[in-house]
Formats: C-alpha cells, structure tokens, sequence
C-alpha cells in the first residue's frame, strides 16, 4: 500500500506539483532490438575517448578516462577535455548517441514517461537533454511546448502560470539545439554561478528559483549527484529559511540510506521510497496521480429542484430579491461557441451594481456561516463515530493561487476565489476489527446550475440552468474497503470511476483484489440540512446505521 505524505496529497490536488526528471527516466526507454536506448554518462564519455584513440589523440583519450576512473570520477572535466580533444567533431558525436529516432525505441518502455504525463501538471522540467518526454506522448507530441534553457519569454510566461500545452523545460538544453547543451564545467558556472550578478542564464536561474519557493518539486530519476543543482536548492532553502517545499524525491527503497546521507544538508527535500525499478516505480506515479486528479471540468447533472429556505431564516429570502430580472436564458442552437443544446445568455445586466455585488456578498456571508455551523457539528458526529477530518478541497475548480502568484490573470479562474460554491469534506477512518478502512466525503453543493463548457475554459454563469431549476445541497458518498492491500486514495478512485453519478441511496459493492469496496451515495436538500435539528435525521442517523452495521 502507497503511502502518501498529507502535504504532497494537498499539492497534487492543488496543482502545484511540478515533476522535475532526470537521467533515470531516459535509461528505462529500451530499443526494439534491446538494450537501454541512451547511455549512462560513463558509457558515453568512454565512448568518446575511444574515438578520440581511433583518430590518433591519446594524450586526451587518457585525460578523459584517467577523469573517469578516479575514486570519484568527474564528469564534468572528462565532458570538458573530450570536447577540447574532438572539435568540431564533439557535437554531431552526442546527435548520433542521444538524437535517436522514435522507431528505435521499444513502445512498450515508454510505461515511466507516460506515467510522468498523468501527474496534474502540464509542465514537466528535466536536465535531460533527449526527446523521451516527447515520444512519451504519442499522438499528441506535436501539442509539446519545448523550453530551452535561456528561453527568456518564455520562461516568463511559465513563471506566470500560463502553461496551457504540455512543456518541457530542458534546464541544461536539448540535443535538437546542441550548441546550447549545458555539459561541461564552462556551461554549469554560467547557469549556476558562484554570484548572481555573473549568471549568463539570468532567466533560467530565477525561473528555477522561482520554481523552488512557489512550487513543490516531485523527483524522478533524479539523484542529485549534481552538486551545481543541489547548492541552487540550498540557496533556496537558506533564503526562505525552511519555508521553501518541502519537496519530494522518489528513491529505491534499498537506496533509501544512501540518498539520506547525500541529501543530509538539504533540509526541503522529502524522499518518497518505492519497492524497485521498473513496474512498482510506474504504479507509484500513477497512484500519486490519482491522488492529484479533480473534479474541474465536470459538474455532476442532478435532478432540479428549488431551494427554498426555512420560514424563521429571513435574512436568506433576499437571494431572490437580489437576483436580477434579466436572469433567463433561451435555447439556442450550437452555433454560439457553447456547444448543441447550451444556453445564450439575455441582453446585459443592468442591475449588476456595486449595491447588488454589496447585498449578494452579505447574503452569501449569511449562508456559508450557517452552513459552516452545520458542517461543524456533521464532523463532531463523524468523530464521535471513529470518523477524523482529513482535508477540505474546492471540486469543481482550484484552490485559491499561492500569494506569489498573479492570481487576476487568465488562464487563472474567478471562480478559485469562491471554494465554497462547490466544495468537498474527507473523513476517514481505520478499524481495527474487521480489518476495514472507510471515508466519507461530502459535497457541499451550492448551485448544481454550474456548467463547464471544457477543462479550460473558464465557466460562464449566464450559460448555467436557470437558479430556479437548479438545486442546493448536501452529497454525501460512503465507502468501506475490506482489501488490506489498497488504500483509501485508491478505492476512492476505483469507486468514482466506477459509481459516476450513481446518487441513489442504494447498496452496491465492487469486487477488489483480496476484498470489497462497498458504497452508498445519497443527497439532503440544504433547506434539510439547515433546519433545526435536520442534521441528525438528514445525515447523521444514515451514516451510522450503515457504518454500524
């Protein structure tokens, strides 16, 4: 079972998790005729000083491997004297051993990079200098924004958070670029250099920095045996002073000693262990990558119903008044950029005032403060049940952005800043006795109207259901899961996969591994949940005949 760590789970959801790979990524991809596809750095510079023999230059074959063979072999050095010694031969040498067609490799290998894809972020970074990522893509590798590393604009633009296609930024260049290739000791010092104002990579050394303090790094492949990179991540770590990640390293398990002590003074840096290489490295990204999967694009279409609220709760009846009177929206057909069937919105609002905004946000204040008080009092009866709060996420949309993050620009939405419009609750619990696991997540739904026309584009509210035939309400999804070998995060995806919008209230079961995922899903209207005492009928009478049984 697959533990993750709380603070990861929140940023896979929350999209801030940026994988970074490295080296060992490239070495899994196999040849159709077999055989790693790349070579390791001591297998390509041993290379090189055999060609540097075959054409006569022995002094510098025995430079570059006398480099090689020392106690602690320096790459950088023998990278730097095999370049000298070859010339102009240096460059179209690493074409022939790293610019290697998609038809070599063996499809199949491909498993770890289209693993790395399915992690919730469209940007990936590597010091790798191959197309891997590329080809790891298939059909949508023309779709790959390629960043090279002194890509100014750019880099800007991702710093900015407008990453819309699947990006790679090659941190040391790519071999599609080779005089650009950061290999050697001269390229390293003018990328990281020992002062700032001596950086030739400006850019690329604030945008990786930036990265760092702003975003949580997921090694893989990567062991940090670059000390040029790990003395960046030290500077990032003093500078915020232990504010910065933490970020995560995925590390073999028999590997787990060896990597503590090399990353002994880097204090942002979690490592992540995973059984060995090969298959259990791809289950481990793709369980942390559904983990990381929301429900942003789609809303859940529910049966109408109007809210109605209580009689003694006034202040609520003003949403009507606060509506406007142009707040129909007509038929049309699929020419308007919406889709068949969506919705044209009427002529501009003219009511849309600063004293309706005014009135709207006190009457929201008064409906998430009373449904807060309900929630509260739902989660001091699941505790009292064994049932412990775990976390909170918005479900339809992103949380709010970071403060360092220029949240009022698009791509980012409007509707991030409003997470109580449709949010999600966990609670979780283990028992002892039959050996179960079991969650409970409720969805507070305060418009089931919301519509998305497309996981991009930012949702309109005059393309939504009239409010008159939407609903508000409470979700709430039950699950039980009697396999000790998969974990709740797991099953929950299993169940959603499964379940959809299988919201009857009846009993069902799924059939896994050595044991059952059992689960029930039902809704309360809100008007319910926030009468007097609708909470213990409604909610929590239902949840704990089903759990006590």
């Amino acid at each position: 079972m697959v533990s993750i760590p709380r603070t990861l789970e929140n940023a896979l959801l929350d999209q801030y998790v940026v994988p970074f790979v490295g080296a060992g990524v490239s070495r899994s991809v196999e040849r159709v005729a077999g055989g790693a596809m790349f070579p390791t750095w001591m297998e390509l510079l041993m290379e090189a000083a055999e060609r540097l023999e075959s054409d006569g230059k022995l002094p510098e074959a025995s430079v570059v491997r006398g480099l090689l063979t020392k106690r602690s072999p320096d790459y950088l050095a023998a990278a730097s004297h095999a370049r000298e010694g070859m010339g102009s031969g240096w460059f179209p040498f690493l074409r022939t051993r790293i610019d290697r067609p998609r038809r070599e490799l063996r499809d199949g290998s491909l498993a770890l990079p289209r693993a790395i894809w399915k992690l919730p972020s469209r940007l990936v970074v590597t010091t790798n200098y191959d197309q891997v990522l590329r080809f790891a893509l298939d059909d949508h590798a023309g779709d790959m924004i390629q960043i090279n590393v002194d890509a100014t604009a750019e880099l800007s633009g991702m710093m900015r958070g407008r990453v819309e296609r699947p990006t790679v930024w090659h941190l040391h260049g790519h071999i599609q670029d080779t005089q650009r290739l950061i290999l050697t000791p001269d390229g390293y010092n003018e990328l990281y250099p020992s002062k700032d104002v001596d950086a030739s990579y400006a850019a690329a050394l604030a945008a990786l920095r930036y990265l760092l303090a702003a975003r949580t790094f997921l090694f893989i492949g990567f062991s940090l045996d670059d000390e040029k990179f790990g003395a960046q991540i030290e500077w990032v770590d003093r500078a915020f002073a232990g504010a910065v990640g933490p970020h995560y390293m995925l590390v073999r398990a028999r590997d787990l000693d060896g990597a503590r002590r090399r990353l002994d003074k880097v204090g942002c840096i979690e490592l992540l262990p995973f059984d060995d290489h090969g298959e259990p490295l791809v289950r481990m990204i793709e369980t942390l990558a559904a983990a990381g999967r929301t429900n942003r694009a789609t809303a859940e279409v529910m049966a109408p119903v109007t809210f109605a609220p209580q009689p003694e709760n006034e202040p609520l009846a003003l949403v009507q008044r606060a509506q406007t009177p142009k707040e129909t929206l007509v038929e049309v057909g699929g020419d308007n950029n919406a889709g068949p069937g969506a919705t044209a919105p009427a002529a501009e609002d003219d009511e849309l005032t600063s004293a309706a905004v005014r009135r709207s946000y006190r009457l929201v204040y008064q409906y998430q403060r009373r449904v807060f008080d309900r929630l509260a009092e739902l989660t001091d009866a699941l505790a009292a049940m064994g049932l412990a709060f775990e976390r909170w996420d918005p479900a339809l949309y992103s949380r709010p952005a970071k403060s360092t993050t220029e949240f009022f620009r698009r791509p980012y939405w409007a509707w991030d800043l409003l997470p109580a419009y449709h949010l999600r609750l966990v609670f979780s619990a283990s028992v002892a006795e039959d050996r179960s696991a079991r969650r409970i997540v409720v969805s507070v739904v305060a418009d089931d109207g919301f519509r998305a026309r497309s996981s991009r584009d930012e949702p309109d509210p005059r393309f939504f259901a009239p409010a008159e035939q939407s609903r508000t309400e409470l979700r709430v999804d039950m699950m039980r899961v009697t396999d000790p070998q998969m974990s709740l995060n797991e099953a929950w995806v299993l169940y959603r996969s499964y379940a959809g919008a299988l919201v009857d209230g009846y009993d069902h079961e799924i059939a896994v591994g050595g044991g059952a995922c059992a689960f029930r899903a039902f809704r309360v209207d809100m008007d319910v949940v926030l009468a007097p005492a609708g909470i213990e009928g409604a909610l929590v009478s239902p949840i704990r005949e089903w759990f006590e049984r």
